[in-house]
């Protein structure tokens, strides 16, 4: 809703109705944002430039209009003033009772707040007229943590006693936008400033990885495989037994049990070409996925970075391309393949 900062003027004379008046100060939480007559120096709205990773994770970042500045603690600052409509205050009572929340970046750190909040509301039938209350946060406090010259934390709180009532979506509500800033010095290392979002709680449990899920799929698949492996190796060990057992004489007898798929098993492919471009793909996404762990774990790809996982997989994968074009044209010729460019273009 605020897509310039407040002027001079008009912070002026809100923060004297704040401090005479004590009114409620309300702050930007919708995805969507509209351009204000009230001009300011930072505009938001605006796309920011993103990196390959980013993109590919389908982020969209744009500015917001808030002014921080390093070490530069803000008790209570307007962001600007406007009036929600019909149209304004059903789409964010709607977003409110979806649950949505906004997330900012500082410093490539993500920060989380919801955008209101439900009261008295009915766990089956949901709102109840006269009942439930629908409240917007106007009102954003960050918190951020510095270690020396860098910010090593950042926290986004709503406040509820700023929070304005929005259940009647008929009539127009006034609302002015505010924020407030805080700095603390913290001790956490930069380096591993993001080991504090594994254990935060602020997303669903849905978004949270499922630990014993993963575990509980790992020791089926081992013992899917183990009961597997012990079933071929007894049909295996009585067959050799078996043939062992037998003259040269009898061996011309009908072949039994696994050695009749021998044929099919190991029979020349219908398509090589699409064989060998299949097998080459595979060494190179597996030789790429290697280098990935590698480089992410001796610290040469940063794993905080948002993006940064799949833009070094997107460009290992073109850097590992001979790669495969070598193993599946090595291949095709032991195949006794005549026409190598058109596997590697086909691997290609």
């Amino acid at each position: 809703f605020c897509r310039t900062h407040a002027d001079e003027s008009t912070h002026k004379e809100a923060y004297e109705e704040e401090r005479n008046i004590a009114l409620e100060e309300e702050e930007e939480s919708a995805s969507y944002l509209r351009k204000l007559e009230i001009k300011g120096n930072r505009i938001g709205a605006e796309r920011h430039k993103q990196r390959l990773g980013e993109s590919i994770v389908g982020d969209r970042r744009e500015t917001s209009p808030y002014e921080l500045s390093f070490k530069d603690d803000i008790e209570w600052r307007l962001l600007c003033k406007t009036t929600l409509d019909k149209h304004d205050l059903i789409q964010l009572k709607e977003a409110i009772h979806n649950n949505y929340f906004f997330e900012m970046f500082i410093e490539d750190l993500p920060m989380w707040g919801y955008v209101g909040d439900i009261e008295d509301e009915d766990e089956i039938l949901g709102e109840v007229e006269g009942q439930s209350h629908t409240y917007l946060f106007p009102h954003l406090h960050f918190k951020l943590g510095y270690n020396k010259n860098q910010i090593v934390s950042a926290a986004v709180t709503t406040e509820r006693d700023r929070r304005v009532d929005i259940t009647n979506v008929n009539k127009p509500t006034p609302v002015q936008f505010s924020y407030s800033v805080e700095y603390f010095e913290d001790d956490l290392p930069w380096r591993m400033r993001m080991t504090r979002y594994s254990d935060s709680r602020f997303l669903p449990g849905s978004f949270e990885i499922h630990w014993l899920s993963i575990i509980n799929s790992f020791v089926l698949v081992l013992l899917l495989t183990a009961f597997l492996t012990i079933i071929l190796m007894r049909v295996l060990k009585n067959d050799f037994s078996r043939y062992m057992e037998i003259d040269d004489s009898s061996m011309e007898e009908e072949e039994s049990g696994w050695k009749l798929i021998h044929g099919d098993v190991f029979r020349f492919p219908q398509f090589p070409v699409l064989f060998c471009a299949s097998v080459g793909t595979g060494v190179q996404l597996t030789i790429a996925t290697l280098l990935l762990l590698g480089l992410a774990l001796t610290g040469m790809i940063s794993t905080t970075r948002r993006g940064s996982i799949l833009a070094g997989m997107v460009v290992l994968y073109c850097l590992t391309t001979t790669v495969g074009a070598y193993i599946s044209t090595r291949l095709y010729f032991q195949m006794n393949g005549k026409n190598w460019v058109r596997c590697v273009l086909f691997t290609a």
